[in-house]
């Protein structure tokens, strides 16, 4: 015997199911792309914009801190033999920083060579050194379930001079302490902290 009524009645529970899950999602994909962003003067910023378009938006920080970040990229690479075929691929990556002071009026940081699309910027040659791999942080060895043979490994290291400017924003009592990181201009990280006063 057919029950109309009990199927539409599932139906419709079904598709409040459905529909509360996409509204779920949505709110789930905002709060996490919200801590990324920071609106002052009605403009939303994010990652990617410069530190002239923060300053014109919201204004001289409470505090600021500028350093020279020097950095040594290490990539291993392995050679390895998956079933028949013989591939290179990156095993593994981890950086080396170090902290440089660098005048908050330095002018220099703003006069950084451009890099056009498709080009690659300019970095210096490493001189050799040992490589530690236990100081490995993404470390990509297992390629797939198939079994593979190790060939050999070596490593490939690549200098890079990172402008970094640290903003402290206090907006005060009711809002969120934001800190803004940028990387030779652009916004690389956006985080909040507690209250501010």
């Amino acid at each position: 015997m057919d029950c109309p009524g009990v199927n539409r009645g599932l139906l419709g529970m079904h598709m409040k199911f459905r529909l509360l899950f996409v509204v779920f999602c949505v709110f789930a994909t905002l709060s996490a792309n919200s801590e990324e962003q920071i609106r002052c003067d009605g403009k939303l910023l994010g990652a990617g914009r410069s530190r002239l378009e923060v300053l014109r938006y919201c204004g001289e920080p409470q505090d600021k801190v500028a350093f020279l970040d020097e950095r040594v990229i290490h990539r291993r690479f392995s050679n390895l033999l998956v079933g028949t075929f013989r591939e290179t691929r990156q095993t593994g990556t981890y950086i080396d920083t170090s902290r440089s002071a660098v005048g908050a009026d330095n002018p220099q940081r703003d006069k950084e060579q451009p890099v056009l699309a498709g080009q690659q910027p300019q970095h210096q040659s490493v001189p050799a050194h040992q490589h530690d791999e236990r100081r490995i942080v993404t470390d990509t060895t297992t390629i797939s379930q198939n079994s593979y043979t190790l060939l050999s490994s070596y490593w490939e290291c690549q200098k890079q001079s990172v402008f970094v400017d640290e903003y402290t924003y206090n907006f005060g009592s009711g809002k969120f302490m934001t800190f803004v990181r940028f990387e030779n201009g652009r916004v690389k990280e956006i985080k909040f902290g507690e209250y501010g006063f």
